[in-house]
């Protein structure tokens, strides 16, 4: 043992009073200095035993550079190398780790610290589940309210809770220590459980941290009894969070950041003065089900949704899939690409890499591009740049994962028209009306009209069909309604929205049947055996 990590040891034999985890998040990086700064040839080691030392010095240096960034493997080597360096560099044993910051009589007694011990005994049995079985087995989240109080988790901690064995207390001890030398704080665990996504800096008055949440089957949940307890703590974390592939510097000239991390999670970060105070943003892609249209869709009379998205992917419309924000769109999305015919090649625009159709269809022929315009410093691309270039990749069928902007909105329109054999989107549309206006006004916006109605007309010419999902306040998720957008010269708004299904709240109701002209355009695109189960199909 080095004189350095002896002074160390004796200072917290003599101590008392609680090891608090600044010091002890000091000592371990001191450890790790001593390391990275030794010269190993002063040990005068074999050749062998040098080089077998040199290579850990640099895989430590290296894993220390990309902690924090959502790639599990690097965590849980810097957890093991701290829960060494605390068992034989610290040498702590039971009596000692009772008087660290999370094993004191007064640590022990917080909220915080009993979340983090039943989410450890949680994730022993479930993995990544952990979270979400705590929830729905002690009924977290039953009523209406979108926040877990420190008085549930004091209940559920007296149900569940039980006395940790020393080598638990030191795992769970490296967990905490790594949160906060080179993870994510507070949200470290939470990061990586199976939910939706996990947001700070959100809520709460200035100078004030306790602004934990996460999102959870599409709703917002405060955790009040995490804290942040400051706002270089926000930034640490948030800084942390956008350093996967050193995207570019966040700084007060570009206040924001749309990026991923390590584990495909999407990340966008935000500082002052673009904001208020530091934020960040994650949202898990890696949570999106593998199922079908069949599985995903339930409810009474599902099969009416479920044929009709089916036939529209044969007969290749142009589909936009619109909702509020955690409504499922993706979800959906994603599975209404298995009933595209498998001979289509398929390209994908993205702002942020999310949908990764190719790990779910590995056999198909598929491209993603994204857009990366927050790296325009280094020369990024744009979305109507990205869509040129895709347009020049032989691809049959354009998936462009959210329609955002107005350059954007009119590629799809002009892409609708002469490009690919049809295009499905994404759209925060509150309804049908409101989609096409929105398009419409891109297209005006860009300057491709000077006309309104020339204008609707081409977005209604080339947009088909709005499959638009809707979220409740307890957080069911359905298709509220599937509507064809019919051109119709005589009406005065020169289209018609035509409801061919809809949920009434318990089931799909199937109000009308799509349009023979529609009909007679989907057919030229289905096989010889297809057309026969299409004639025979009520949809």
């Amino acid at each position: 043992m080095s004189v350095e990590e002896t002074g160390s040891l004796k200072l917290f034999e003599g101590k008392q009073q609680e090891i608090t985890r600044q010091e002890l998040v000091e000592r371990v990086s001191e450890h790790v200095n001593r390391i990275l700064r030794r010269n190993l040839y002063e040990l005068k080691l074999d050749e062998r035993q040098t080089f077998r030392l040199l290579r850990q010095k640099e895989e430590l240096r290296r894993y220390l550079k990309e902690a924090g960034t959502g790639n599990l493997q690097v965590k849980e080597y810097l957890i093991s190398f701290i829960q060494e360096f605390l068992l034989n560099g610290m040498k702590m044993d039971e009596e000692m780790i009772k008087h660290t910051f999370f094993f004191s009589e007064k640590g022990s007694r917080q909220a915080a610290v009993r979340f983090d011990i039943l989410l450890f005994l949680y994730k022993e049995q479930y993995g990544s589940g952990a979270m979400e079985k705590l929830i729905e087995e002690h009924g977290l989240l039953s009523g209406t309210e979108n926040v877990i109080t420190e008085e549930q988790i004091e209940h559920v901690y007296g149900v569940c809770g039980r006395k940790l064995k020393f080598i638990e207390q030191i795992e769970l001890l490296s967990r905490k220590i790594y949160a906060y030398y080179k993870g994510l704080g507070a949200i470290d665990e939470l990061r990586d459980m199976k939910i939706d996504g996990v947001s700070g800096g959100v809520s709460g008055k200035e100078g004030t941290y306790h602004s934990a949440w996460i999102f959870y089957h599409g709703r917002s949940v405060w955790l009040p009894f995490l804290d942040f307890e400051r706002e270089e703590e926000m930034e640490r974390i948030s800084r942390n969070l956008c350093r996967y592939h050193q995207p570019g510097e966040i700084s007060r000239k570009k206040g924001y950041l749309v990026h991923e991390m390590a584990d495909h999670a999407r990340v966008v970060v935000a500082r002052p003065d673009f904001a208020e105070n530091w934020m960040f943003f994650i949202r898990k892609l890696d949570n999106i089900p593998e199922v079908s249209l069949q599985q995903l869709v339930t409810g009474g009379h599902a099969e009416i949704p479920v044929e009709l998205l089916k036939w529209l992917m044969k007969g290749c419309q142009v589909t936009a899939v619109t909702g509020m924000q955690g409504c499922g769109k993706t979800t959906l999305l994603t599975a209404m690409v298995g009933e595209i015919p498998e001979e289509y090649t398929i390209r994908v625009l993205e702002l942020a890499f999310e949908l990764h159709l190719r790990e779910r269809y590995q056999n198909r022929n598929i491209v993603t591009f994204r857009e990366t315009a927050g790296m325009m410093e280094h020369g990024g691309i744009g979305g109507q740049e990205a869509l040129e270039v895709q347009k020049k990749t032989d691809g049959a069928v354009s998936i462009i994962g959210e329609v955002v902007s107005a350059k954007v909105a009119s590629w799809m329109i002009e892409s609708g028209q002469t490009g690919s054999l049809f295009t499905i989107f994404t759209h925060h549309a509150k309804s049908t009306r409101s989609l096409l206006l929105s398009l419409r006004n891109s297209l005006l916006k860009e300057g491709s009209f000077q006309s309104e109605r020339v204008a609707l007309e081409q977005v209604t010419e080339v947009v088909r069909f709005d499959v638009h999902l809707h979220m409740s306040r307890e957080g069911q998720r359905y298709i509220e309604r599937i509507s064809e957008i019919v051109p119709d010269t005589e009406s005065p708004e020169g289209y018609r929205i035509v409801e061919l299904v809809r949920f009434d709240g318990e089931r799909y109701v199937k109000l009308h049947t799509i349009s023979e002209t529609t009909r007679a355009e989907m057919v030229k695109w289905l096989t010889k055996e297809e057309k026969e189960a299409f004639f025979n199909v009520d949809i």
